[in-house]
């Protein structure tokens, strides 16, 4: 698999994400041509306070592999390039700095001894990861509940749980579940928004 095909995938699920949700796609990539999943349309969203509110007790999963958001790229190579295999080395690229986005890095790792097939990874300007994307092998799949509560997720159907994450004086994340009959497939989690003071 390629980094742009990952990347392909990471804008597919990032969209559904934030559809819905209020807010744009971490970076601008085209989405493959296949029709991209779109979120459950709640009959009835939470007011905003209520959401916040749960968004600040919910308990879900904000690692994956032992990965955090804001931790270095650095450390997510250490930790990443021992489960390739030799004909799979981390595939990496830079992003050039434009007139609205910063320069940062992405990185597509596949690997060989884990549930999970592959992980991707952005990182910023400063190599701290802002997006993770893992997907799980075939048969490998993790029940929602395991990842989270999904009855305090704001977002939930049989195929995607979407919460919002707020903690003190860390960045507004958010967590996306996806597969088929209450399982994860794929799992992201990202940085949605940083508090005043962490740039």
């Amino acid at each position: 698999m390629t980094i742009r095909s990952l990347l392909g995938v990471a804008f597919v699920f990032s969209f559904v994400a934030l559809r819905g949700a209020g807010g744009q796609p971490p970076a601008p990539f085209a989405p493959p041509a296949e029709a991209t999943p779109s979120l459950p349309k709640p009959s009835h969203l939470a007011p905003f306070e209520e959401r916040l509110a749960a968004a600040k007790v919910a308990q879900a999963q904000t690692a994956i592999l032992g990965i955090e958001l804001d931790s270095s790229l650095e450390a997510a190579h250490e930790k990443l390039d021992a489960l390739c295999d030799a004909a799979h080395r981390p595939k990496e690229e830079g992003e050039e700095a434009g007139d609205e986005r910063e320069s940062g890095h992405e990185v597509a790792w596949e690997l060989a001894k884990t549930d999970y097939s592959s992980i991707y990874v952005k990182a910023d300007a400063k190599d701290r990861i802002t997006y993770i994307l893992g997907t799980l092998r075939p048969g490998k799949e993790i029940p929602f509940v395991k990842i989270g509560q999904v009855e305090k997720a704001p977002i939930k159907s049989d195929r995607t749980v979407a919460w919002d994450i707020v903690r003190p004086k860390r960045p507004l994340i958010r967590v996306v579940a996806q597969g088929a009959e209450s399982k994860a497939s794929s799992i992201i989690i990202f940085i949605v928004k940083r508090q005043p003071g962490q740039e």
